[in-house]
């Protein structure tokens, strides 16, 4: 399976590559990465993954982008403890994403809406998901959002010799868990060439926080309780936040080297099972990990 996803992910950067140089208005990037874990909104899912990730894009008009692509964890390492204990779920994820983006040249803002489909072809290896029937658990949700991107450059001129930092909003709607989220995030990418001496080389360090509440995190399939929770659904809420640098090298005009490092954690101070903790989310308090991989631009 790994092994299939790389070669899709490699495959269809060049597809996008070749799509672009015959209509123009096409853009496309692609990326395989290493990671030592995989953490999402604060919780880990799964120990170390590969995850190939692909986009294309098409300008609409002058001030708008449209584009969808796929992406996807495929763990590397099991637990070996078959009953799932001291471990998180390390079932495999596959995203599939679209959306539009539109300018607002007048104020510098990007408003970004669009979609997330999560499946899980795997769903049922957790402690919880595992006590429910096949046809109760959590194997795939869907998500819209949409968000705000302010380029500072002009408004930091005379104090950050015009750096953009990226700050932006957005607001998460799942209909399958019934949750919503708040994310709040800053960027900035730092070129290194006065340092190292040689171009290609940026660094990028990133600030994130957010708030996430479910009113269904057992799913939509569920309903009726279960051993240790014989309530039926479970809501629950919690802050998250995450910081991180990633370093750049630019090997050609479309091809680039990447490492990261970063740490995410949450106040939910559950870690899964029956007393906590989403069934598809895992759960630790906090996590440090790191990256490498390839990415492709066009």
């Amino acid at each position: 399976m790994n092994k299939t996803l790389l070669m899709l992910a490699l495959t269809s950067s060049l597809a996008t590559a070749h799509a672009q140089s015959l209509l123009g208005d096409l853009s496309g990037s692609g990326q395989v990465a290493y990671e030592s874990q995989y953490v999402f909104r604060g919780k880990k899912i799964t120990n170390s993954a590969i995850q190939p990730k692909g986009e294309v894009g098409m300008q609409l008009g002058a001030n708008g982008n449209a584009y969808v692509g796929a992406w996807s964890n495929q763990p590397i390492s099991r637990r070996s403890n078959a009953t799932g204990a001291g471990g998180p779920d390390q079932s495999d994820e596959i995203d599939l994403f679209g959306g539009v983006i539109y300018n607002l040249p007048v104020v510098s803002v990007k408003v970004d809406v669009g979609d997330i489909y999560y499946w899980y072809p795997e769903a049922g290896n957790s402690p919880i998901s595992s006590a429910l029937p096949l046809s109760k658990r959590v194997d795939r949700t869907d998500e819209a959002y949409i968000g705000f991107t302010y380029d500072t450059t002009n408004a930091l001129t005379s104090i950050l010799r015009g750096a953009n930092l990226n700050p932006s909003v957005y607001y998460y709607h799942d209909f399958m868990l019934d949750s919503n989220t708040v994310e709040a995030s800053i960027t900035t990418v730092w070129d290194l060439t006065h340092i190292v001496g040689f171009s290609g080389l940026t660094l990028t360090p990133t600030a994130l926080a957010g708030w996430t509440h479910a009113n269904r995190s057992f799913g939509d399939k569920f309903n009726t309780g279960i051993v240790g929770n014989p309530h039926g659904n479970w809501r629950n809420g919690y802050l998250y936040w995450k910081g991180g640098v990633e370093l750049d090298y630019k090997i050609s005009d479309n091809c680039y080297l990447f490492g990261e490092l970063d740490y995410e954690g949450n106040n939910d101070k559950k870690v899964g099972g029956y007393n906590g903790g989403s069934p598809q989310l895992g759960g630790t308090p906090d996590s440090a990990w790191f990256g490498a991989g390839l990415k492709f631009r066009r």
